[in-house]
């Protein structure tokens, strides 16, 4: 009978550290419904994160601010995942300079 009742105690608390473990890795996404809608901006948002900005368009860099969450995260695997706020600051900062154009 002693046992029986460790084996439990130890199952129950395998799964608890198991759940504590799991709710740490946990992220909060970014949802990604407006960026879907602009062409290629999740891919420009994937290169911005490694300092290409030359896909970054105003509609996408509008998407991105159509987020109300400055706390939710990107995930473009296998990278980290990368803050919204990183976006927005980029956004901020980028040209909009096309190739087709004189300036």
């Amino acid at each position: 009978m002693k046992l029986k009742q460790t084996n439990v105690i130890f199952m129950v608390l395998a799964l608890i550290s198991a759940l504590v473990f799991l709710q740490s890795e946990a992220v909060d996404r970014c949802p990604t419904g407006n960026i879907n809608l602009v062409p290629g901006c999740f891919d420009a948002l994937r290169l911005a994160s490694g300092k290409d900005y030359s896909r970054l368009s105003r509609a996408c860099c509008r998407a991105v601010y159509s987020l109300n969450s400055d706390t939710c995260f990107f995930l473009f695997y296998p990278s980290p995942p990368y803050s919204i706020k990183m976006f927005k600051n980029i956004c901020l900062n980028v040209n909009y300079v096309h190739a087709g154009s004189r300036f």
